[in-house]
């Protein structure tokens, strides 16, 4: 807890020293979030240079209206909702970044979930399973999951991110679960089925 609680503290200093136009501690964060900050960018589209320019803006921007920007003790959920919001802005300019089905941002993924959803099969079995059965869920589904599972975020920081209250968050993580357990599952008895069928 007082590891924790250090960690906190650093970085609401850190962050700090950023709003008091500090250049250094914008460098030191950029440093720190820039490979996270790219892989989370490349979440929402394979555009490798798109990912990079929205984060340099971000960068510019931030170190630009340091004296403006409002004080945080989470860095990383400040940078995560900022550099969305960065992309969101350029996909509203480009419709062609969108998915034609349900007007949202493409958010591809490759997940690491809970091992209990598939067991008894090699890493390389379960994941690709895992990707597959992804492939079943919406872009906003895939994006709750990406943010409580493989980044590992509270609900209420879930909330911040995806602009949505408490109750819906968790409505549409419990709802993105049951799918995935379901894909997985149709996926496992069809698997079988075709077993039974080579034996015979």
């Amino acid at each position: 807890m007082k590891r924790k609680n250090l960690y906190v503290a650093d970085e609401k200093m850190l962050w700090e020293k950023l709003l008091a136009g500090d250049e250094d501690a914008c460098t030191y964060i950029y440093r720190k979030y820039i490979e996270e900050l790219f892989s989370y960018g490349m979440r929402f589209t394979s555009d490798r240079e798109l990912v990079k320019d929205c984060i340099q803006d971000l960068f510019v921007k931030i170190y630009c209206n340091c004296p403006s920007l409002n004080h945080t003790e989470n860095v990383r959920l400040y940078l995560f909702k900022a550099l969305k919001n960065t992309m969101f802005n350029v996909f509203e300019k480009d419709k062609s970044l969108y998915q034609i089905d349900t007007i949202e941002p493409v958010f591809t993924v490759e997940y690491t979930i809970e091992d209990e959803l598939i067991e008894n099969e090699t890493e390389q079995e379960r994941r690709d399973k895992l990707n597959k059965a992804m492939e079943t869920l919406t872009p906003h589904q895939r994006e709750v999951i990406y943010y409580r599972y493989t980044k590992g975020l509270k609900i209420n920081h879930i909330c911040e991110i995806m602009e949505m209250n408490y109750q819906s968050v968790q409505n549409l993580l419990q709802r993105s679960i049951k799918k995935l357990r379901s894909a997985l599952a149709e996926k496992k008895h069809h698997v079988l089925h075709i077993k039974r069928n080579i034996s015979n």
